[in-house]
């Protein structure tokens, strides 16, 4: 197997028909087994058309997962992430994996001018999230956030072959845009080996895939989090994607408490400091699951100002306030469509 597929982050645009309400069952919806686990700190979701080769395609989505977890994780210490960072203004040689998901990181950072950053590693750490979240427990510690000299050091990262040098003052994290890498890697990795549709969701980053020539189409519920949707707390609705990525981020996710303060992982890299706007959640989709996650995220950095950027890039968003308020751009469906037992959950998850 071959991890060298690099997604890319740019042409935001959803196509017209790659996200609608559903009501009721369609025949041509593919109803198969699921294979779940865990990979990358999250909850893992799979499914295929061809009911046949899902083992086949669980066995390449985990070995494509754990080469994710080996290279860019900023929570182990072997990771050429941590290395990487750990060597912060020298060249440092990386594997094809990580160039990959820096490269869609970078182009992340540039279609959003910046709302999407990957080098906040340096903030998220001074505010506690130096660990996997299952391991952070709350602290009286108070945290003290670096003050950023410029909001733009992402354009300092240097990728040159096969080595990548972090820039001075600063280090890597890609929570922003990693599971979504990691959803468009498994996604690409099942289809040009296996020839099937595909649907695989990495802690709700959702990317649907096919092979040339075969349709194809899968129930998601869209919500603010996994946990919520099971709990009966959320806001969900049912959509049907046909192609591409669907993709939530959440304040309501990776929470945690220091200081007496509760934070959570979404900054706005403007401010160096955690978003405070008035969105609970925003989904969106797009060509490829980094796109609509680098969406997502640049709306809830935006908060206000996020329906007047979604519609100018012509992004398909659900947009859901603290009060329950809803906003929908790009022709987003409004109505709330039947649940489908087996759909995939999209909200963020834990």
């Amino acid at each position: 197997m071959s991890v060298t597929s690099k997604p890319r982050a740019q042409r935001m645009r959803a196509s017209p028909s790659s996200c609608r309400t559903t009501v009721d069952t369609r025949a041509d919806e593919p109803r198969t087994e699921a294979r779940h686990w865990r990979a990358l700190g999250t909850s893992v979701d799979l499914q295929v058309a061809d009911p046949e080769l899902l083992d086949a395609a669980a066995d390449l989505a985990m070995e494509v997962l754990t080469a994710v977890d080996e290279t860019c994780s900023r929570f182990r210490p072997d990771s050429d992430l941590s290395r990487a960072n750990a060597s912060a203004g020298h060249p440092v040689t990386v594997s094809e994996v990580l160039i990959g998901a820096l490269r869609v990181a970078l182009e992340a950072a540039e279609v959003t001018g910046g709302l999407v950053d990957p080098t906040l590693g340096e903030l998220l750490v001074a505010a506690g999230y130096d660990r996997t979240h299952a391991s952070l427990v709350p602290c009286r510690e108070p945290a003290a956030l670096p003050v950023r000299v410029r909001s733009d050091l992402w354009r300092e990262l240097v990728i040159d072959g096969a080595t990548v040098t972090v820039p001075r003052g600063t280090s890597l994290d890609l929570g922003a845009t990693g599971k979504a890498y990691a959803a468009d890697l498994v996604a690409a990795v099942v289809v040009s080996e296996l020839d099937t549709p595909v649907v695989v969701s990495v802690g709700g980053d959702v990317r649907v895939a096919a092979p040339l020539g075969r349709s194809t189409s899968w129930p998601v519920v869209v919500d603010h989090t996994l946990a919520e949707h099971l709990d009966g707390t959320g806001a969900a609705q049912t959509v049907v994607v046909d192609a591409g990525g669907l993709a939530t981020s959440s304040v309501a996710a990776r929470r945690w408490v220091r200081g007496g303060r509760e934070w959570h992982h979404l900054f706005d890299p403007r401010t160096g400091s955690p978003t405070s706007g008035p969105w609970r959640s925003a989904s969106a989709t797009g060509r490829t699951c980094v796109a609509a996650n680098s969406a997502s995220t640049a709306a809830i950095v935006l908060g206000e100002a996020a329906q007047a950027w979604l519609t100018e890039h012509r992004v398909c968003a659900r947009l859901v306030a603290a009060d329950g308020r809803v906003v929908t751009t790009g022709g987003w469906p409004s109505e709330v469509g039947s649940r489908h037992t087996g759909a995939l959950v999209g909200g963020e998850g834990r």
